[in-house]
């Protein structure tokens, strides 16, 4: 956007989790500030109103945008934005799920909000549109506009970074899993997928980049598995291109999806990939094309995937193939562009 003449400021909350958010940005030449005055964490923190105030009153602009990781923004937000008269602003819905009933007095309100306070409600994809619809949300409101992928960057990954830091040679296959190891994503079904085709493949080694609330979990069941000399946890890393490109195949057994980004980052990457044919994968994944897919929780499918493709360099090569093909069509340039025009087709509400 700033390329395209627009000022823009990005605003976060003051997390540990964001600091190297902000510093990327620096590095980009980006405005960003990190404030005490917005709170997040993945238990839903509550806002304060008196600090909502503030930070609105401190940061005016033509154009708000929001991004929640719920499915609405809190009440404290929508409140605070009608005492200051701020202009109707945009939101980006980021949850895989609904946990709103439709005739609930949450859903409702949330659907009178953005009647009132709203440009647009944009959802990463169609299935996280439905959920605004069924919300009562207006539908001329809620449009989709995919993630997108830097293509520039998980196309051209080292793996040899990634195979000399694990000693392993090019040679080795090596199962690759790039994702939070929370409940969503499924790590214990990937580490029992793992385990029944260790013992056909002698050689095969699994790498789990990525953090979480089950990571203890995980460890435990490797241990339980004898497999710790095959298992590698890599824990969260800046380098997730170079990861990509040392996977002989990539695997997330997820549950549900808002158009995941790890996905578009493994097709940009070129990888074989084994996923789940859930809400928001099943929009951009198709089995046997540019993907292998099985059920969610289906461990044995999962598994019978991952063989075939470790032992079937034919196959891989046609998943990998298609999988660059597929990554085209979610470029950045094309998220901007699409967010670009939603900006220049505000009107007042």
């Amino acid at each position: 956007m700033m390329r395209r003449g627009r000022n823009v400021k990005i605003i976060v909350p003051k997390l540990p989790t964001s600091i190297e958010f902000a510093e990327t940005c620096r590095k980009r030449g980006i405005p960003v500030d990190r404030s005490d005055l917005i709170r997040a964490d993945v238990t839903g923190a509550r806002q304060s109103l008196l600090n909502l105030i503030r930070f609105f009153g401190t940061n005016r602009a033509p154009i708000l945008h929001f991004h929640t990781g719920d499915v609405c923004l809190p009440r404290t937000v929508v409140i605070a934005m009608g005492l200051l008269r701020l202009p109707p602003a945009f939101v980006t819905i980021q949850s895989p799920y609904s946990h709103l009933s439709p005739s609930s007095l949450r859903a409702r309100s949330w659907a009178s909000a953005v009647a009132r306070r709203f440009q647009q409600v944009i959802c990463p994809s169609r299935h996280s549109r439905e959920f605004q619809l069924s919300y009562g949300v207006p539908k001329e409101r809620v449009q989709t506009i995919n993630n997108s992928v830097d293509l520039s960057r998980f196309s051209f990954g080292d793996p040899d970074i990634v195979r000399n830091s694990l000693n392993l040679s090019a040679e080795t296959p090596l199962i690759v899993f790039t994702s939070r190891l929370d409940h969503q994503k499924r790590p214990l079904e990937a580490i029992k997928a793992f385990k029944s085709i260790a013992a056909r493949i002698p050689d095969v080694h699994f790498a789990i980049v990525g953090s979480g609330t089950l990571e203890g979990e995980c460890r435990a069941a490797v241990a339980e598995a004898n497999l710790e000399d095959r298992v590698h946890f890599a824990g969260y890393q800046t380098n997730v291109q170079d990861w990509l490109a040392a996977a002989t195949v990539w695997y997330v057994p997820t549950e549900s999806e808002n158009f995941s980004l790890a996905v578009l980052e493994a097709l940009a990457a070129g990888c074989a990939v084994v996923s789940t044919n859930c809400p928001g994968n099943d929009e951009v994944l198709v089995d046997g094309d540019n993907s292998l897919l099985t059920e969610v929780g289906d461990v044995d499918a999962q598994a019978a995937a991952l063989y075939s493709l470790l032992t079937d360099d034919n196959l891989r090569s046609k998943l990998k193939h298609a999988a660059r093909a597929v990554a085209q069509n979610y470029s950045a340039d094309r998220m901007v562009e699409a967010y670009a025009q939603c900006y220049r087709d505000q009107k007042s509400v």
